[in-house]
């Protein structure tokens, strides 16, 4: 039987870890609020910028000619079919404690490499947890291209800058036939859906640009050529949806750890309980374990 002081113990750690929990939770609770209003304010940019590169894209193919550019044909139509190399973003989080958050991300980052055994994949790694993963993966097919750890819970523009340019650089020069984006979308409080979906090349199937159906789109001037606008138009685009992307998951990650943390101090505070009945269990047998002994004595003098 464990002693009186034993159980004391246990109680006083127990009781530091649910205090450490309840204190990642307010964290994570105070930061959710900015991460959030964050992430509001670049959605509307975002969209928007897609649906200006569609009105632009129509407007310079409207003539029947395809792109003088040949770097733009490759942001809106996929290489033959015989070209192998994909590019993969995967963003997770920097650090764990936040319930399944990166479990999903990197499970669904394994069946992604699983399905293509045969093509060669280029890695972009958001997050620590997901660099770490894939460096373990023994894959002759993957490779780390770009790896950005440590911007949690403080990613800001320039961090999507960074990544923006890489994918841009990566795809057009290694010539990816797409490039593909993994991370946790945030959408409420306790609910964050896991999104895989194609960043490179656009499918503009189902955007809307600014023009609606039978508004004549007035006569512009473009300085210095509508081309040169539209490439500037797309690394901006893609810059901006990575922010958001960013913003997303680090929204989701705050909500996901404060979730956790709720639970986790809850369990905290019914093994405390436990220990504490424990405790007083022990105590009373203990008690009457000495008064038994009392009286045995007692009554043996008199005997």
């Amino acid at each position: 039987m464990e002693s009186l002081r034993d159980i004391r113990d246990n109680i006083k750690s127990i009781q530091s870890t649910e205090q450490i929990m309840l204190t990642m939770k307010m964290i994570s609770s105070a930061r959710i609020k900015r991460a959030q209003n964050s992430m509001i304010a670049a959605r509307p940019f975002s969209l928007g910028l897609e649906g200006l590169i569609d009105d632009l894209r129509k407007e310079i193919l409207s003539g029947g000619d395809d792109f003088k550019d040949k770097n733009l044909n490759r942001f809106f139509a996929a290489p033959p079919a015989e070209e192998k190399n994909i590019g993969l973003i995967l963003v997770t989080a920097d650090k764990g404690l936040c319930g399944a958050f990166n479990a999903l991300l990197l499970r669904a980052a394994l069946h992604f490499i699983k399905e293509r055994k045969d093509r060669k994949i280029y890695i972009f790694v958001v997050g620590k947890k997901g660099r770490d993963f894939i460096s373990r993966l023994k894959t002759q097919n993957v490779e780390i291209v770009y790896e950005s750890v440590g911007i949690f819970p403080k990613a800001g523009y320039v961090h999507a800058n960074m990544l923006g340019d890489a994918v841009v650089e990566k795809f057009l020069s290694l010539g990816l036939s797409e490039v593909d984006l993994i991370y946790n979308d945030f959408k409420s409080m306790g609910v964050q859906n896991l999104v895989t979906n194609r960043i490179l090349p656009f499918n503009f199937e189902f955007s809307k640009g600014h023009f609606t159906d039978g508004q004549e789109e007035e006569n512009f001037l473009y300085e210095p050529d509508k081309e040169s606008i539209l490439l500037g138009l797309i690394f901006r685009h893609i810059k901006a949806s990575l922010y958001r992307v960013l913003l997303e998951s680090q929204a989701a990650e705050l909500a996901a750890r404060m979730n956790a943390m709720d639970a986790a101090g809850k369990n905290a505070q019914e093994i405390a309980d436990a220990l504490k009945l424990k405790l007083n269990k022990v105590r009373q047998a203990t008690i009457t374990n000495e008064i038994t002994e009392i009286v045995g004595a007692v009554e043996a003098l008199n005997a």
